[in-house]
């Protein structure tokens, strides 16, 4: 491996992940807001969103996730516990429409960390020049 590329051990970076955290350094917050990220990483100068639609494949995982725990319970809770559909359903349409967006930010934080494990990350794509607040977006309209 060169000087100019990094990857990132599986374990780190999905522990990186669930902390909501730069996957690259580990100390940077991805999120502003709620739903809102960072342009970049504060500590480290790490570019989140790495092309145009990025994070379309959180989509992924966050339906993967929610189908998988709606599937487990429903399993569990009507072959297991024997309980009936109609005390089932509403509670699981409800699980199906709330966790989403609950699981919303662990989505695009696992799914930006696993990635920077598979694509190695191009010096040109982060900074060590991060330092201070985290930057915010530029408006199309402002021009520097």
């Amino acid at each position: 491996m060169d000087a100019d590329t990094q990857t990132l051990p599986l374990g780190t970076a999905l522990k990186r992940g669930l902390l909501l955290r730069c996957p690259l350094c580990g100390d940077g917050r991805l999120f502003r807001r709620f739903i809102s990220m960072y342009e970049r990483c504060s500590n480290c100068g790490f570019k989140f969103e790495r092309g145009p639609g990025y994070f379309l494949g959180s989509t992924y995982i966050n339906y993967g996730v929610t189908a998988l725990l709606t599937t487990v319970s429903y399993v569990v809770l009507h072959f297991g516990l024997r309980w009936h559909n109609e005390i089932l359903l509403p509670g699981l349409a409800a699980f199906c429409l709330i966790f989403p967006l609950v699981f919303f930010r662990y989505a695009r934080s696992m799914w930006l960390s696993v990635d920077c494990c598979v694509d190695r990350v191009e010096a040109q794509e982060h900074s060590t020049s991060g330092g201070g607040k985290p930057r915010e977006s530029k408006d199309k309209n402002n021009s520097d």
